[in-house]
């Protein structure tokens, strides 16, 4: 289990959230200020880094990096009707709608499962991209 987790943002903004609680306020208040990309990575394992969209309504983006990594999605939730701008590093960056196949709080979800097993969970699936 982890001791803690990095999170960064933004061109320079960074915070560390030592709980799973902690973790959630954090992503909370970066949402606030509208869609974000922010990377998260276990304090004691740096291998197990990920990268979330939030601050959307309805949808998110979920990377995970590594081997067995790739973009996660709901395969029983349609696409978005359109594409969708995160901040990301400073700069808009847009995710299609093949991107953004998931909703806010599945996201949260599997982000905490990730980061406590290694492993989205069995209900997402994975899509390595391009």
């Amino acid at each position: 289990m982890s001791t803690g987790y990095s999170l960064h943002w933004g061109t320079d903004n960074t915070a560390q959230a030592p709980t799973p609680h902690d973790l959630d306020a954090v992503l909370d208040q970066i949402a606030a200020a509208g869609p974000q990309i922010v990377d998260v990575v276990p304090d004691d394992n740096d291998d197990l880094g990920l990268q979330i969209g939030v601050g959307h309504p309805a949808r998110a983006v979920l990377l995970v990096f590594g081997v067995e990594g790739g973009y996660a999605y709901e395969p029983d939730l349609s696409t978005w009707l359109e594409p969708i701008d995160y901040d990301q590093g400073g700069q808009a960056t847009t995710y299609v709608p093949a991107r953004t196949r998931l909703t806010p709080a599945t996201a949260r979800r599997a982000v905490h499962h990730y980061l406590l097993t290694g492993a989205p969970p069995a209900d997402l699936h994975l899509d390595p991209g391009e």
